[in-house]
């Protein structure tokens, strides 16, 4: 487990919180509360600018954006497991997936 933030693994950090599929460290939720706190309130929500962005500093994000698809495939996995394991059907987990019974299946078996 890491933060899908900063990249860090559980052992190099005091604290990590979980959300579905993503994880967040204590240090990023500091660097979070930071900018929460400088913020005069009169700008909008905004994302890294990807279309300015170099080359290089897209490269740069693909490792760690790869490594978080993993973590959430890998929490929706274990979650499918546990509620086969609980004997929730395989038409349950599609219809609550937005998928067939048979996608569902063949997804995660």
């Amino acid at each position: 487990m890491s933060c899908s933030f900063c990249g860090k693994a559980a052992a190099e950090v005091r604290k990590i919180i979980s959300g579905p599929g993503i994880y967040i460290c204590d240090g990023c939720v500091a660097a979070c509360v930071s900018i929460l706190d400088h913020d005069d309130g009169t700008s909008g929500a905004s994302v890294p600018e990807w279309a300015d962005m170099t080359d290089d500093e897209l490269l740069a994000h693909l490792p760690r954006i790869a490594a978080t698809a993993e973590q959430v495939e890998g929490g929706l996995r274990a979650r499918v497991l546990d509620l086969r394991g609980r004997g929730v059907t395989w038409a349950r987990v599609g219809e609550a997936l937005g998928m067939s019974r048979q996608s569902a299946w063949e997804r995660f078996r």
